[in-house]
């Protein structure tokens, strides 16, 4: 995700984003028949809209200094990256400092302004008391026209952006099936798992062996697989200047993920396409996030 905001402002790319909305639109068609069926059960991510704006921007600012999102660097770590194990040890920290450390009375503070007193779990489709289905199809339909009306009738060879949507589109409908059965109803997420890794490695936490800690620790073996795979794995190293900067962005990125109640997987590929409005949210001010620290350094 932070690459692909990225390259959408400096090069006005819009290669990354395609297989983005993409990924969005297959969920956006599943999951509504995978209800029905009675195959998924949802859990619409907490809408805290202070939160998901003030969390959204330093999460996306964050993406900068750490070198890529919560996923982004569990993903560089099994490609070799020592930056990335150091952004992953301050992310986890950020996490759960922020969670059930020193920051919660803050977190606590910040996700209570402009929530009713509670967790709003909104949903366009709650807004007007309709059916998720009623209006993610017609949003994934209206997607799927925008997104191909301008493809060439012979697409480029290998692995372009309809394979990159198509493929994360139904990697996210299957976590949502295999998280369902395991009794836990919601599709990818990260933080939780970085939670339970923690627990686990401090605590001996056996319970902490969890569906979101298998789902992170394939991240890194995914891309270990897939960059072995190129014969580009290798071991980087990193300055004493640098290794701050990772840590300080790592810890950013779990604080401001808590705040929102999510990052870019959890908001940005797993509650949009449920159309819930704290995941929209976060995502928008993400972005901006973002941008703004690509402004900066330029």
């Amino acid at each position: 995700m932070n690459s692909g905001f990225r390259n959408l402002l400096v090069r006005r790319d819009t290669t990354r984003f395609k297989a983005y909305f993409l990924a969005i639109a297959v969920q956006m068609l599943m999951l509504p028949l995978l209800q029905l069926l009675g195959i998924v059960k949802f859990t619409v991510p907490a809408f805290y809209p202070l939160g998901a704006a003030l969390g959204g921007f330093l999460f996306g600012l964050a993406m900068n200094w750490g070198g890529g999102c919560a996923g982004g660097v569990w993903y560089k770590l099994g490609g070799g990256s020592i930056g990335a194990f150091v952004a992953i040890i301050g992310l986890i920290l950020g996490y759960a400092a922020t969670e059930s450390g020193a920051l919660k009375p803050l977190r606590t503070f910040i996700q209570s302004i402009g929530s009713d007193g509670g967790v709003v779990t909104m949903t366009i489709a709650s807004l007007f008391n309709l059916p998720l289905w009623w209006m993610s199809v017609p949003f994934a339909a209206v997607l799927l026209f925008f997104l191909l009306k301008n493809s060439p009738t012979n697409p480029e060879k290998g692995w372009n952006w309809r394979k990159t949507g198509l493929g994360v589109g139904a990697i996210g409908t299957i976590a949502w099936v295999a998280s369902s059965l395991s009794g836990r109803f919601f599709g990818m997420a990260v933080m939780p798992g970085n939670k339970d890794a923690l627990e686990l490695l401090t605590i001996g936490k056996l319970s902490a062996l969890s569906w979101d800690f298998f789902f992170v620790l394939g991240i890194p073996v995914g891309g270990y697989l897939s960059v072995s795979r190129n014969g580009q794995f290798s071991w980087s190293n990193i300055s004493g200047t640098a290794i701050w900067k990772l840590a300080a962005g790592g810890f950013v990125l779990g604080a401001s993920a808590s705040l929102a109640g999510g990052c870019t997987v959890g908001h940005g590929l797993t509650g949009i396409p449920l159309l819930s409005l704290g995941s929209i949210a976060f995502t928008i001010f993400a972005m901006l996030g973002a941008w703004a620290g690509v402004k900066r350094k330029t």
